[in-house]
């Protein structure tokens, strides 16, 4: 990648950063209008009423995570990208499992964000098999020119 478009494909990282954060937003606004039938069942006859404060906490949860996330892999920067996929994947599985430990009896809101940290989890892994067999490939795929010299 020539150094002209680095800026733009960094303009492009940070634009897909914003989407996908207010994805996760609406996600969590709609969770939050889901009933939280564990609750409904300690408080019979009433209503609960909209879990404002959480929708706020995890959205701002999901936003500090996934702006840690790309400041470590920063994927504008082609070198060694594999191994900072890897640190991230990495710091983000630990992350991730206490969230899944407390699966069970939790908020809707909760749940949702627990489904954005595995969607983001399955995702820099996906990330990290691509650039990783792309890495390999470039480097054993590619003859060199001292190994072809001699055959002639």
């Amino acid at each position: 990648m020539n150094p002209p478009t680095r800026p733009r494909f960094a303009r492009l990282c940070w634009s897909l950063v914003a989407l996908a954060w207010l994805a996760v937003i609406a996600a969590l606004i709609n969770a939050g209008f889901t009933p939280d039938y564990w609750m409904l069942r300690h408080f019979e006859g009433a209503t609960l009423p909209y879990p404002t404060g959480a929708v706020i906490q995890f959205a701002v949860l999901a936003g500090a995570e996934l702006l840690v996330t790309v400041l470590i892999v920063r994927p504008w920067k082609p070198g060694r990208l594999w191994l900072r996929l890897l640190i991230a994947l990495v710091l983000l599985l630990a992350w991730s499992f206490p969230w899944l430990a407390a699966a069970l009896h939790q908020a809707p809101v909760q749940g949702m964000h627990l489904l954005w940290l595995l969607l983001l989890d399955v995702g820099l892994l996906l990330a990290l098999c691509v650039v990783s067999l792309a890495s390999a490939w470039r480097a054993y795929g590619r003859p060199t020119i001292g190994k072809h010299a001699g055959s002639r």
